[in-house]
């Protein structure tokens, strides 16, 4: 699939999603659960922000997808997880695995080893540092956020690339490490590297759990590969777009937030068009 072909389908795809408006169940953490609901809103989709375990097979039943995101962990926040993921699974939503924090501590490795193991998720979202952290390797943690070391860059994308397309085949899950260059792989090989975007998004807490919120969207209206680099050229376009209002109005990051939630509800098939940056190789 060349660019003109993949971009094609991601417009279709994300037409698709505005016009069924999928439901979206988010476990994800309290500090941004208002934030990603907004954006499913702003994009286009339904939020719920249900937590409690008895009624998330009745949730799953109204819902289109599953997002669930490792940020504040409690006993009854894990349990939630499981019984969300297994209700999911039987009745055949996509999941997406969003692994905050791992590398940082050993309950956090653990719970993405359970989780990865129990749901197989469709799309597995985090920076490069939590996939190459879930790969095994050694990294340097800062946290909930990605470290310098993991930085990807025009000389380094192949040698990620090859690593995230190996974790995609390994667990048979799209995976998708976001960063300045973001790579999403599927289990077949199908690797694109994603250049959109602005350094401004990281300074807005829970860009991340945003964008995972919205590629469950996405992947209620289409494919898993296609939903996953849907979901991060358009935060990727909305955060240039931001940027670049900001800058002109000599305004800073409050502003910065706010106009990135207008550029997503705003966002238009030209917009896609004239400003997505997507590179798609097949690694062997």
């Amino acid at each position: 699939m060349n660019n003109n072909q993949i971009l094609k389908s991601i417009i279709d795809l994300v037409n698709n999603m505005k016009r069924t408006k999928p439901i979206v169940e988010c476990l994800t953490n309290r500090v941004t659960i208002n934030d990603c609901a907004n954006m499913l809103l702003a994009m286009g989709a339904s939020p719920i922000m249900a937590e409690i375990e008895c009624e998330m097979a009745e949730i799953m039943g109204v819902s289109s997808a599953l997002v669930i995101n490792l940020g504040l962990l409690d006993e009854p926040y894990l349990a939630a997880m499981k019984a969300a993921a297994k209700a999911a699974k039987e009745q055949g939503k996509p999941i997406i695995l969003d692994p905050v924090g791992a590398g940082a501590s050993k309950l956090r490795d653990s719970v993405c080893a359970e989780m990865i193991e129990l749901a197989r998720p469709d799309i597995i979202r985090g920076n490069m540092s939590e996939i190459r952290a879930l790969c095994g390797a050694s990294v340097s943690s800062r946290g909930v956020d990605a470290s310098s070391d993991d930085a990807v860059t025009e000389s380094s994308k192949a040698k990620f690339g090859e690593l995230v397309k190996g974790f995609a085949q390994k667990t048979g899950s799209v995976v998708c490490a976001t960063g300045a260059i973001d790579i999403i792989a599927a289990p077949d090989g199908r690797v694109c590297y994603i250049k959109n975007g602005h350094e401004m998004l990281c300074g807005v807490t829970g860009t991340g759990c945003m964008c995972s919120a919205m590629t469950g969207a996405m992947a209620a209206a289409g494919d898993p590969f296609t939903a996953a680099a849907a979901a991060v050229v358009m935060l990727g376009i909305a955060g240039e777009q931001a940027h670049e209002y900001a800058n002109e109005n000599e305004s800073g990051i409050g502003t910065f937030k706010v106009k990135l939630f207008d550029y997503i509800y705003l966002m238009s098939d030209e917009d896609f068009i004239k400003r997505a940056k997507i590179e798609e190789d097949r690694l062997i």
